[in-house]
């Protein structure tokens, strides 16, 4: 199988890269002149918004590349970025002949936070732009490069050197801050970046997969759970406190981080039907890989 992944140098294009060098030939596009790792061949694609590049002949591309959460992006920068960036590259794909094209989007296509269980065929319900942009690609991919698409719509990555809110609790619990969320008995998915690149390629591979795969552990966490499995991991304890979770979130809407508050407070449970039928399960237990996560940051490798 020849692949081409995209975003190789990202956290998940360079997982879902590592992992798809055992089943054959691996491209990975680089936006510049970039070493990959053993048996991955960079193909420079430069701002894959621009129109001005090309692929190598391949069987299967997936575009891992995209703008991923950030304040203070423009509508504008989120479509082009997220949007005509995944339709050149599924063009480009169209004109080699690949025959399969997947697209690593994002389950937040459903909100933050969700009332009921969020599963394949949830429909979507964007909460922001960023949501917006990655399905509108999707709608788009389909469009420009025809039958053989498959969306992938992860939860929150997790994993050694995993961004986002992860690494804030890991510094907070490293200085020894309490953190007030004792009280919470919600429920969020997430999922490792093996284990999503263990995915994308089952996906790849799969005879006839479904058009869209939410991509979860099959378990859930509170985020209560969820610190004492990092604070686990770092050997430190969890100093959780009580506090009501009505003056948290107003707390959280003066200092303009309601969003954050939504992803570590809200629900999210999620119940991942087509990635299990396709024969995938994950490599271990969700609060190991936390704990994981967490040990990585405390040993050679410093949290930013």
């Amino acid at each position: 199988m020849r692949v081409f992944v995209s975003g190789a140098t990202g956290y998940i294009g360079g997982a879902i890269a590592r992992h798809a060098v055992v089943y054959g030939v691996v491209y990975g596009g680089v936006r510049q002149r970039t070493e990959l790792g053993a048996g991955i061949k960079p193909v420079i694609t430069g701002d894959l918004s621009e129109t001005r590049f090309g692929l190598p002949d391949v069987d299967v591309v997936i575009h891992a590349a995209g703008l991923g959460h950030k304040r203070g992006v423009d509508h504008a920068t989120w479509q082009r970025q997220n949007v005509d960036a995944a339709v050149n590259l599924a063009r480009a794909a169209r004109l080699v002949g690949a025959k399969r094209f997947i697209l690593i989007s994002t389950a937040y296509v459903h909100g933050r936070i969700h009332d009921g269980v969020v599963s394949d065929d949830t429909a979507p319900t964007p909460m922001d732009d960023y949501a917006q942009s990655k399905l509108d690609a999707e709608a788009a991919v389909i469009q420009a490069f025809g039958p053989g698409v498959s969306i992938i719509r992860p939860t929150a990555v997790i994993g050694p050197g995993c961004p986002g809110n992860i690494q804030l609790l890991i510094k907070l619990l490293k200085r020894g801050m309490p953190l007030p969320f004792a009280a919470l008995g919600n429920k969020r998915g997430f999922i490792p970046a093996t284990d999503l690149a263990a995915l994308a390629l089952a996906v790849a591979q799969a005879e006839n997969p479904p058009p869209v795969i939410l991509a979860a552990h099959p378990e859930t966490i509170s985020t209560p759970a969820l610190i004492r499995a990092l604070a686990e991991g770092l050997g430190v304890p969890a100093r959780l406190l009580p506090c009501p979770a009505a003056l948290l979130s107003l707390g959280a809407t003066i200092t303009g981080r309601s969003a954050m508050w939504q992803s570590l407070s809200g629900n999210f449970e999620t119940s991942p039907r087509a990635a299990l039928a396709l024969g995938w399960k994950p490599a271990e237990s969700l609060v190991e890989s936390l704990i994981a996560t967490a040990r990585y940051s405390n040993t050679t490798h410093k949290t930013p």
